[in-house]
């Protein structure tokens, strides 16, 4: 298993920084391990670098209907930059029943007029992705005391604690950190970027994404296919 001074070595080797069996000193190590994290940081916010989504739940507490996201928040996980799915689990039944919620829009969270309302349940949410803790709203409010809160978020790739950090990730992960951290060091370096590398940098990050996409759900706006399909019957073709 490569770790992360293996990857900036050959990142380093591929530029011709090094030579075989040559080692990066203290000072190029550092610099690529920074570089390396920066890398790792801006894929973050890309959902395609995302291998995997992970389900966690909190507890609703009755009332409440704002929730924080993040690292010591409401809602302990890493801040995510999206969020999947979010639903409400009843655990008064046996077995528990999770319920999915409707993802609310800036607009239509606008334009709620009664945004404190209270019920049973919950119908929807809206995701604020605030900095440092996401902001997480029920609507209506739940005031059931036997809910948890369930959150589908993808999890990323973190970055790395130090040189020595064994890198597990899977397939294509190694080649895409090697390539395209090379890329990133030929300008700190000096060196002409050879085509062929960046090319293997792209497809390296294109099998990864292809490997992440997933499968969704088609849905539609019931309320406009309805509309359309009356539009189309009222339609003449002799009218132009």
């Amino acid at each position: 298993m490569a770790t992360v001074r293996d990857v900036i070595t050959t990142a380093l080797k591929e530029i011709g920084v090094l030579a075989a069996g040559e080692t990066a000193t203290a000072d190029d190590a550092a610099d690529g391990f920074a570089m390396l994290n920066r890398l790792i940081d801006q894929k973050a916010a890309e959902r395609l670098f995302i291998y995997t989504v992970t389900r966690t739940t909190w507890t609703i507490v009755s009332g409440t209907g704002t929730y924080t996201v993040g690292t010591g928040g409401t809602v302990n996980v890493a801040r995510p930059v999206i969020i999947e799915h979010i639903s409400l689990q009843d655990t008064s039944t046996s077995p528990d029943t999770e319920y999915p919620l409707h993802e609310l829009t800036e607009n239509a969270w606008a334009a709620l007029r009664f945004k404190d309302q209270t019920d049973t349940l919950p119908v929807s949410y809206y995701y604020n992705p605030t900095f440092p803790l996401g902001t997480l709203k029920l609507w209506p409010a739940p005031t059931s005391a036997t809910l948890e809160g369930v959150i589908y978020h993808p999890q990323a790739v973190t970055q790395f604690a130090g040189l020595t950090t064994s890198i597990s990730l899977p397939p294509g992960y190694e080649e895409f950190l090697v390539t395209n951290l090379a890329v990133r060091m030929t300008s700190t370096y000096g060196r002409a970027l050879d085509p062929m590398l960046l090319q293997r940098a792209r497809e390296a990050e294109g099998i990864i994404k292809r490997a992440n996409k997933r499968l969704v759900d088609l849905t539609f706006d019931a309320g406009a296919l309805i509309g359309g399909a009356q539009r189309m019957r009222g339609y003449d073709i002799t009218q132009g």
